[in-house]
């Protein structure tokens, strides 16, 4: 099928062909593939040379609407997730629903422990060889992968342990159920390179740029609730800061 351009427009022609496949992929024509057509496949549609599709397909590249794969192709970009910081606490389910996602988690540890980390024992207030509880889970948006949680809590929050870790969200249980609201008080974003566990986890490639997060999050009282720890995210999310 010859696609419709204007050869005697002052517009580009690369230009006229970034439109229509623009308009495509708005519309949906390649969600099905999520693959574009080969470079010889689209010089034939709009019989131009591929010099032109390969230009108008780089400024597909740049607009982030595609991404080439060496030796598979060009394929659509998966649509940003999005995650406000400038509020109170979110949850990661709350997060994952105000992006039309459902929320679930593989429980990697959960149990009563003695915190090695004197950063996590000062978070908490506790002396050497206290115990405090760990809720360390992988956190999935859909079927994937999003961020490994490593969170600790005073001894007084063990009843979360009873609850469904892989289904449930801590903050609505402590919201809803336990009448707790929550505040951060601070968290320090750091881009890290993923190591072999973490990308194995994330399902991501080894020193693939993540995010991390640490902070602390309180009562309205001012006491500690949890330490916070989270790593993640990658390149397919946007985060808000007003």
């Amino acid at each position: 099928m010859q696609a419709d351009l204007d050869y005697n427009s002052s517009i580009p022609l690369y230009a006229q062909i970034v439109a229509k496949l623009q308009q495509d992929i708005e519309n949906g024509m390649f969600n099905k593939t999520g693959r574009l057509p080969t470079e010889g496949e689209l010089a034939d549609q709009y019989q131009v040379s591929r010099i032109t599709i390969r230009r108008a397909v780089d400024e597909l590249v740049l607009r982030k609407l595609v991404e080439k794969k060496q030796g598979k192709g060009t394929f659509l970009c998966s649509p940003k997730m999005t995650r406000r910081v400038d509020s109170g606490p979110i949850s990661f389910s709350e997060m994952c629903a105000a992006n039309g996602l459902t929320a679930h988690a593989k429980i990697l540890e959960a149990g009563i422990v003695s915190p090695e980390s004197p950063e996590i024992r000062a978070i908490l207030g506790l002396p050497e060889g206290s115990s405090a509880v760990r809720i360390r889970r992988l956190r999935y948006a859909g079927e994937k992968p999003l961020v490994l949680e490593d969170n600790f809590y005073p001894l007084e929050y063990a009843y979360l342990l009873s609850i469904d870790l892989e289904k449930d969200s801590t903050y609505r249980y402590l919201r809803e159920e336990k009448g707790i609201e929550l505040q951060r008080t601070s968290m320090r974003l750091s881009i890290v390179r993923a190591d072999n566990k973490v990308a194995k986890l994330l399902q991501v490639t080894k020193n693939a740029p993540q995010l991390e997060m640490k902070g602390r999050v309180i009562r309205l009282d001012g006491q500690t609730v949890h330490s916070s720890y989270q790593i993640g995210y990658g390149e397919d999310f946007e985060f808000i800061i007003r």
